[in-house]
């Protein structure tokens, strides 16, 4: 079993904007629950905490590294996670897309690699999560964002 989530976005900002809230990890704390520990440099490497889920074999610890910087298009980093640093079971990679479109941005999320009956059912977890608690959380930044900047 294979699956992989894509989404997509349309803002009514400049890449500039959208990138911004990408790659500040001020604007990135607001809305992806991140630490601030972060760099859109190609080889970063970084971990998340959240909570463990046993029953899914995962200890709550997520591993990221920068793959791939094209700065106001494309940020691609690898999503890792296991029952420990050394057991990952979950693999994958999310890659944003900013792409200039009708006077705004359309904005594309792409996260691939996910294999197997767990990874699968995972999946649907991480799309919802995806869809309306990270959703929400970054129109709110990017809002608080636009309004500080005007």
């Amino acid at each position: 079993m294979k699956r992989d989530i894509q989404l997509k976005w349309f803002y009514a900002y400049a890449p500039e904007i959208i990138w911004e809230c990408l790659t500040n990890p001020e604007i990135l704390k607001q809305w992806n629950l991140s630490s601030g520990d972060f760099k859109a440099e190609v080889g970063f490497k970084w971990m998340e905490i959240q909570k463990p889920r046993p029953k899914m074999d995962w200890d709550g610890k997520i591993y990221f590294e920068i793959l791939e910087v094209i700065p106001l298009k494309k940020l691609a980093y690898s999503f890792k996670g296991g029952k420990s640093a050394t057991e990952i079971n979950l693999d994958t990679v999310v890659t944003w897309t900013l792409i200039p479109k009708d006077g705004g941005t359309e904005l594309h999320l792409s996260q691939t690699g996910f294999n197997g009956p767990k990874n699968y059912i995972s999946s649907f977890i991480m799309e919802l999560g995806w869809r309306n608690n990270v959703t929400k959380r970054f129109k709110k930044a990017l809002s608080a964002h636009v309004s500080i900047n005007k």
